[in-house]
């Protein structure tokens, strides 16, 4: 792996995380605000709430810049469903 192929890689692990974080946060705020218990299987949010957290401890410097690529992807949709999901903008 080149340097500006080792720099590239780590500047967007480094963008991916943070997104990640805010996406996985805004749920969290949500979750204790309105009290939701994660642990009842049979809600939606308590399942998404899991997904997220497992999405969260991928080891992002194993993968590939394509794999990093559809890994963005994913958490704009999670952005996207969360912001719905509590409503906020």
């Amino acid at each position: 792996m080149t340097d500006n192929h080792y720099e590239t890689k780590t500047y967007q692990i480094e963008l991916l995380t943070e997104f990640s974080m805010s996406v996985y946060n805004r749920l969290l705020r949500y979750v204790q605000k309105n009290e939701i218990d994660l642990e009842n299987k049979d809600l939606m949010i308590s399942l998404l709430f899991r997904q997220l957290e497992e999405t969260l401890s991928l080891n992002l410097f194993k993968k590939e810049l394509r794999e990093l690529e559809t890994i963005k992807q994913y958490w704009e949709h999670m952005n996207h469903l969360t912001k719905e999901l509590t409503g906020s903008n």
